[in-house]
């Protein structure tokens, strides 16, 4: 059985490399600790996974089989279990509990203030003093929750009766028979364990059951339900046909035009508007409040399309606003808006190619422009008309075919001699990918703004991103509009976390060009469960689109480095020169 530092480093391996000491410091126990735990995890996972070492970067997990590892994981999760045993039972006490999981009761009462936070989005765990503890929540969501823990393993409790026979009996309980056609067969089988669990503590009275196919399918899988268990049952399945049925790609479009900058962004297609109505109507027929294993970290595409996970943010509030549908798993969604902007990166670059043979320079365009999307060439001949057409336009790159020297003090310039070849082809790209922001970083990431903001030990995030924005305002780098919009965004959680750099940030109609403030901080803080060293605060313009690959470039650049070479950091000078790199 893996325990709770053994877990802790398989989540921050998960995320990123990481070396000896840094593991060591952040589980609290020494190297030789580390290296035991890495070798007994090895042991553990052999097959599904793998840690090993890196050379310089550390030490790297590696994931075989990712469906089997995270299968392997939960078994090992005594949260589930914890949770399991709370929402069986009306009050739990923690030597009960204890008992019932065979672990000491200090792990319990250790255990039981992480799980409330771990899921406090999902439920409210609560305690009444002299009787125990308990999952304060509605008949119907204990429901869900309970099914969604015996839908990972329907074995993680003992219940009387319920066998593997039993289990696959229910699974291959044919949900078009039971008018139930957008329920999948094994979320019922879940529902059917969870009110069988539950059926001597049931409450609230449904209308009485008229389905016979639901009671002759439950009892031929070898369970009996009573009465008011089965109207319970056959309410709660037929309430969730009826809400995802009522879910409509008209209904989603319209939702998602009423957007703030998602019609600027010119993303809404149908592939978009299919994706996010099925994926509502399967959250809606089959609702997870629990997720069934642990997704990887999302840091990267966080960091790479944040305008995508802000947009998800926005889109879960009007849903539970307009259509009282409640969904969690903003990262999912926001993966549909990251697929989105990928497909709309319309915004043709500018690029300039030098050379006096007009023959090879149209072939070298053609090529160029055939090998790589949203790249406009523009030919010029000689140094004149070069300085001339940069006069009108802001080329990202200057392609020199030529024998000219432009001024590569002034200009982005790379040699290509003769025809293009694939070689060329690839610098080129790699080149235009980052050339913009790696060139002048300075022209983003501004001295004037960045600062030392000395924060006591005890301030929370919130008080500190308000009194960097004040100061921010107040030196006139913000207006009060973009403070507010940070630090509201702030709020709602998902916050964006590089590598130990918290990147606070919002879309502005203020300025068109991109605005970014480092602020090192004199004591670190934990944002969302992890650690953060330094602040970023970012503002982008919402119509300059060019500038989102400036958040994939920050997110490239940021987990090159070790956590000590980021947390190192000690201003504004050796920010700009790690991005130079």
């Amino acid at each position: 059985m893996l325990n709770e530092r053994q877990r802790a480093l398989l989540d921050l391996l998960e995320q990123q490399p990481g070396s000896l000491i840094e593991l060591a410091r952040v589980t609290a126990v020494s190297g030789r600790t580390v290296l035991r735990d890495i070798d007994y995890i090895n042991f553990t996972l052999s097959g599904t996974a793998h840690i090993q070492g890196a050379g310089s970067s550390g030490y790297r997990l590696e994931i075989f089989d990712r469906r089997r590892y995270f299968q392997l994981l939960q078994r090992h999760d005594n949260d589930d279990r914890l949770l399991a045993h709370l929402l069986i039972n009306a009050f739990t006490t923690r030597t009960q509990l204890a008992e019932a999981l065979n672990l000491p009761e200090a792990w319990v009462v250790d255990r039981l203030p992480r799980l409330k936070l771990r899921y406090e989005r999902a439920f409210n765990l609560q305690s009444r003093p002299g009787v125990g503890h308990f999952i304060d929540e509605p008949e119907e969501k204990r429901i869900i929750l309970l099914a969604n823990l015996l839908k990972k393993d329907p074995f993680i409790v003992a219940l009387p009766g319920v066998t593997a026979e039993v289990v696959d009996a229910l699974s291959e309980i044919d949900s078009d028979n039971l008018q139930l056609s957008l329920i999948p067969g094994d979320y019922i089988a879940s529902i059917v364990l969870a009110v069988y669990a539950l059926r001597q503590r049931l409450t609230h009275r449904w209308p009485d059951s008229q389905n016979e196919t639901l009671r002759t399918a439950i009892e031929h899988a070898g369970l009996y339900l009573g009465k008011e268990a089965l109207n319970t049952l056959n309410g709660l399945l037929a309430r969730h046909q009826q809400h995802a049925s009522e879910v409509t790609s008209a209904s989603i479009e319209a939702l998602l035009l009423s957007l703030p900058d998602i019609v600027r962004l010119n993303i809404i297609d149908t592939p978009l508007v299919d994706d996010l109505t099925g994926h509502i109507l399967r959250c809606t027929a089959a609702p997870v409040w629990l997720s069934e294993n642990r997704q990887g970290s999302l840091n990267n595409l966080k960091a790479a399309w944040p305008a995508a996970f802000d947009l998800s943010l926005h889109f879960i509030n009007r849903l539970s606003e307009q259509y009282d549908i409640p969904l969690f798993d903003s990262d999912l969604v926001g993966l549909y808006f990251a697929c989105a902007l990928e497909r709309h990166q319309n915004e043709r670059q500018p690029v300039i190619l030098l050379c006096e043979q007009n023959a090879i320079a149209t072939i070298n365009k053609q090529a160029i422009e055939r090998d790589i999307i949203n790249c406009r060439v523009i030919i010029v001949h000689s140094l004149v008309e070069l300085r001339n057409t940069c006069a009108e336009i802001e080329p990202l790159l200057i392609i020199n075919n030529s024998h000219f020297f432009p001024d590569e003090s002034r200009y982005h310039v790379l040699v290509i001699k003769n025809i293009i070849t694939a070689a060329g082809i690839n610098q080129i790209k790699d080149f235009l990918a980052s050339a913009f922001i790696r060139q002048q970083p300075e022209r983003f990431f501004l001295a004037e703004g960045s600062f030392h903001y000395d924060n006591a030990p005890d301030e929370s995030w919130q008080i500190i991103i308000t009194r960097i924005c004040e100061r921010l305002v107040i030196n006139t780098h913000l207006t009060a509009d973009e403070a507010e919009r940070i630090c509201q965004r702030e709020q709602e959680g998902e916050n964006l976390i590089v590598n130990r750099i918290a990147i606070p940030h919002c879309w502005s109609e203020q300025q068109t060009r991109f605005r970014g403030f480092f602020i090192t901080l004199t004591s670190a803080i934990q944002v969302n469960g992890e650690p953060v060293n330094h602040v970023l605060i970012t503002c982008a313009s919402s119509s300059a689109r060019h500038e989102l690959k400036i958040f994939s470039y920050l997110a490239s650049v940021l987990y090159r480095y070790s956590g000590e070479e980021v947390i190192a950091l000690n201003g504004y000078e050796a920010f700009i020169a790690l991005l130079r790199e």
